[in-house]
């Protein structure tokens, strides 16, 4: 980390150093966790001993940090600092002049985040930098299998694809599918609503199959899977190209790999 919040320094100390007076930071931290707390230590080492940095704590509420935001408003600091998804959102929604530098936030593209007046520091490695690292760690081996949330990360296993076959390296991404266990769900409400009480104060099993197996490599480490195992898959891994089901296996595109 010391490396990224050094770059941030420098940003902030070329930027601001020609202001008149001392400097003002607020920073705005999601929750007084050690998450947040270790980048704001870092964060004020790169800092001139001038600077004046005032912190707020949100303690996980969205609203309070809204609350705060917009207090700041009446009184703008030359610089916002969020820390954390829900800090980063509060700045988000009501700062917008003022300028705005986030870190540790997962997923930001998928919030809306940076907005035209943010910087924000990425938690996740480039794709290509995380199949580069991983060929240098197994050079021997073209393909790479993925298991991903589409709504989530959808956008980088895209850019991950691009990587791969610009690196000679195959990309073999499975989306995590949800529709199955909220077919079930709707079931057992059904049933509920009519009346039947048989289900009460049980946790149900899932009813579709959540097992992935790769066929290559259990050949590889001399694993013989019996009919019934290789039955109970919903994906199925084999031979040079993308995954394979079963035949036979029915509604397995519904299924959590």
């Amino acid at each position: 980390m010391r490396p990224t919040f050094f770059v941030l320094s420098l940003f902030l100390f070329t930027s601001l150093s020609g202001t008149a007076g001392a400097t003002e930071i607020a920073v705005l931290k999601s929750a007084g966790l050690l998450y947040s707390e270790q980048p704001v230590v870092g964060f004020k080492a790169g800092l001139p001993a001038t600077t004046s940095i005032k912190e707020y704590n949100l303690n996980g509420q969205l609203a309070e940090g809204r609350q705060i935001a917009k207090s700041l408003r009446a009184s703008p600091p030359d610089l916002i600092f969020p820390v954390g998804l829900k800090a980063a959102m509060a700045a988000k929604l009501e700062i917008f002049d003022q300028p705005v530098v986030f870190c540790m936030v997962l997923n930001p593209e998928a919030h809306g985040l940076p907005a035209p007046n943010m910087i924000g520091i990425a938690v996740q490695l480039p794709a290509a930098t995380q199949l580069a690292a991983l060929r240098a760690v197994i050079p021997n081996r073209n393909r790479v299998g993925v298991l991903y949330d589409e709504e989530r990360n959808g956008d980088f296993i895209r850019q991950a694809h691009r990587a791969a076959e610009q690196q000679g390296l195959e990309l073999l991404a499975v989306a995590v599918q949800r529709q199955a266990v909220g077919q079930q769900a709707a079931h057992i409400a059904l049933a509920r609503l009519s009346g039947q009480h048989a289900l009460v104060g049980v946790l149900q099993t899932p009813k579709s199959s959540q097992l992935a197996l790769n066929l290559n490599s259990a050949e590889h480490v001399g694993l013989a899977l019996p009919p019934e195992v290789i039955g109970m898959a919903g994906h199925l891994f084999e031979g040079p190209g993308a995954p394979a089901q079963e035949s036979g296996q029915e509604g397995h595109s519904d299924l959590i790999p």
